[in-house]
């Protein structure tokens, strides 16, 4: 099974330490996150795509053409913005109604907890956090998703959050994307619109850790002490 790992955006919360690196080379503990990236996939996980375009001839330099005993590949992204126009540079790797793991490269997630997205054909990750500004994702009884709430009330213990993990399949390059406000094509939200024909498991995670900030790396270096 293969792995699409996106990391062609700047990471501009993250500046300066991305005026020289791309996010996904920014350091935890002296460790680059994409080496927490490949530690976590399940070994189901074969071959590696990475989405590439700031400073991609950083990330292929490192990274090399086999990383972790995984198989790696680029693509540039497409010119259009977006987790969807990301995905959609991938297309071409794929045959008919192969599945496939989504996740970021500037997430560190734990692989116990990936290992569940492999069990099921179609899922969404969420995770309750305290994000003020983040949409609240809603599921129904049976754990599948339905929506967002996108005016969440104000939350004592957070909400439901996308972590930008996903098991999809072939048939999401059949639509059109979801075009945001901001210009960009969202991919949580162009998944909606094949709901339901192909449903999406949420899986509930506790471990993941994204990398938007300088506050994100301090609190991920506080967890990594812990551990």
């Amino acid at each position: 099974m293969k792995a699409i790992i996106l990391a062609a955006g700047k990471g501009n919360r993250l500046l300066p330490l991305t005026e020289t690196k791309p996010k996904t080379l920014v350091e935890i503990k002296g460790t680059p996150v994409i080496d927490y990236v490949f530690r976590s996939l399940p070994d189901q996980i074969e071959e590696v795509i990475i989405v590439v375009k700031y400073l991609k001839d950083s990330i292929k330099s490192y990274v090399g053409d086999t990383f972790y005993n995984k198989k790696v590949r680029y693509v540039d992204q497409i010119d259009i913005k977006g987790t969807y126009a990301a995905l959609l540079s991938t297309r071409e790797f794929f045959d008919a109604e192969e599945r496939f793991l989504v996740l970021n490269g500037d997430d560190i997630h734990d692989k116990a907890e990936l290992e569940k997205h492999m069990l099921k054909t179609r899922t969404f990750g969420i995770q309750k956090m305290i994000m003020p500004g983040y949409y609240n994702v809603c599921s129904d009884e049976d754990g599948y998703i339905t929506g967002f709430d996108t005016h969440p009330k104000e939350e004592h213990d957070g909400v439901y959050v996308a972590t930008g993990v996903y098991v999809l399949d072939t048939h999401i390059f059949e639509i059109d994307g979801v075009l945001l406000k901001d210009g960009e094509y969202g991919l949580p939200q162009t998944l909606l619109l094949q709901k339901e024909q192909y449903p999406l498991k949420g899986i509930l995670t506790t471990q993941w850790i994204p990398i938007n900030s300088h506050a994100d790396i301090e609190k991920a270096e506080n967890i990594m002490k812990k551990k």
